[in-house]
């Protein structure tokens, strides 16, 4: 083979390795970043290879999602050297069917059945959590400035403070006291019946009880 002839096939195998698709077929998360290791062809694998995962800007923002084997992928190489590639998730494919269908829907979805959609033609955010987990908010104040419907028990460990009207279909019960200006039930007050309570006398003819002597 002439020297031009070598060249040019060499150049030909750097161009054609600029841009490969693969799949994972392999994954450490001991090394620093975590790397993959990607077969684009059957029986060839390239060397451990760091991958794109959103920003990596830890004074403001890190995304960090690690790559599954068997995920599609393509190797970015600007070199043409395989070696010094870089991987770029990820290309949906019959064995990763997308999870949606609609144009209007952002989907993050979880192999246990948890999925983040949202809709931007419905303006709905419908956050699903799977196997039965659990959701968990920390923060300092959290605020709400919408009406809440909420289907389920509730346990509050903190004191509740409440600015406007309680309204209860059932029953109200509390381990210690009930306060407030005004207490009542379906016929009237407790101070009404307090007032009842203090001036009534027992009419038994003549002559009449007094009043209680103990106030309620």
């Amino acid at each position: 083979m002439s020297d031009m002839a070598y060249i040019v096939s060499e150049l030909q195998k750097k161009v054609a390795n600029m841009i490969k698709r693969g799949r994972i077929h392999s994954v450490d998360m001991t090394m620093e970043p975590p790397r993959v290791r990607v077969e684009y062809a059957k029986g060839a694998v390239t060397g451990w290879l760091p991958w794109v995962s959103g920003r990596a800007a830890s004074e403001y923002r890190t995304d960090w999602e690690p790559l599954a084997i068997g995920e599609q992928v393509i190797i970015l190489s600007e070199s043409g050297e395989l070696s010094a590639g870089v991987v770029i998730p990820s290309l949906s494919d019959a064995k990763s069917p997308v999870p949606s269908r609609s144009p209007d829907e952002h989907v993050s979805k979880y192999k246990d059945g948890t999925e983040i959609k949202y809709n931007r033609a419905s303006h709905k955010l419908t956050i699903t959590i799977g196997s039965g987990g659990d959701a968990e908010l920390n923060c300092k104040t959290f605020h709400i400035n919408a009406d809440i419907q909420h289907d389920g028990n509730q346990t509050t460990s903190g004191d509740m403070t409440v600015e406007k009207s309680v309204s209860a279909t059932k029953n109200v019960t509390a381990g210690m006291a009930v306060k407030g200006q005004s207490v009542a039930d379906a016929t009237r007050t407790m101070s009404a019946d307090r007032e009842i309570y203090n001036g009534h006398d027992h009419n038994h003819g003549d002559p009449k009880t007094s009043t209680p002597n103990q106030s309620q």
